[in-house]
């Protein structure tokens, strides 16, 4: 199967769930959803129709820094999923930026100073890549805890001894990075999606 065909049956399974039914809408009644919701929700809520154009495009990016930092390539479309749906233009509240949501000060350590520079998917890649070699190697290569730290920093992940920092926001990123990473690992196995 085409590498842009495989993306898009992992979009489908987004949105319709494992069993090919499309998944019941939530029922809201009167209540609004939060526009913060809708940005950091589950995956789901958040699907559409051009992140897997964005995968796919970003797909050779992906795997040749995942190749260059021996990071799961497929590890890196999860994390840029749940980051910014695989969206380079992306800045987030904390000054973030980029496919992955790179802060300036992280960049910084890798020889990156320029913002700008952050919405190069390969220059943001690549610092990703490099960022999350350091983090496995610090955290003992669990990804839980380097997700985690990648969140929140390493720092937050020592604070809290070793753990999950209690962070609401931290927590539910790491679920949902696990989540992605798990369902990308699975259709990969059923030959869905390349890796």
């Amino acid at each position: 199967m085409p590498q842009a065909e495989q993306l898009a049956a992992y979009e489908r399974t987004l949105l319709n769930g494992p069993s090919g039914a499309l998944a019941a809408p939530a029922k809201l009644g009167k209540q609004r959803v939060d526009r913060r919701y809708r940005q950091t929700g589950p995956v789901a809520v958040r699907t559409s129709s051009s992140g897997a154009g964005a995968a796919v495009a970003l797909s050779p990016l992906i795997d040749s820094a995942a190749r260059a930092h021996d990071i799961d390539p497929l590890l890196l479309h999860a994390i840029a999923r749940v980051e910014s749906r695989h969206n380079t233009g992306a800045v987030s509240h904390a000054g973030a930026r980029g496919v992955m949501q790179v802060i300036v000060p992280t960049a910084a350590r890798f020889g990156v100073s320029s913002a700008q520079a952050l919405h190069d998917p390969q220059v943001n890649l690549l610092v990703s890549a490099r960022y999350l070699k350091t983090l496995q190697m610090r955290f003992n290569n669990r990804l839980p805890l380097v997700l985690a730290a990648y969140n929140a920093g390493e720092g937050a992940v020592e604070r809290y001894g070793g753990r999950i920092p209690p962070y609401r926001e931290t927590q539910g990123y790491v679920r949902q990075v696990l989540a992605e990473y798990a369902l990308l690992r699975s259709l990969a196995s059923q030959s869905a999606v390349p890796q």
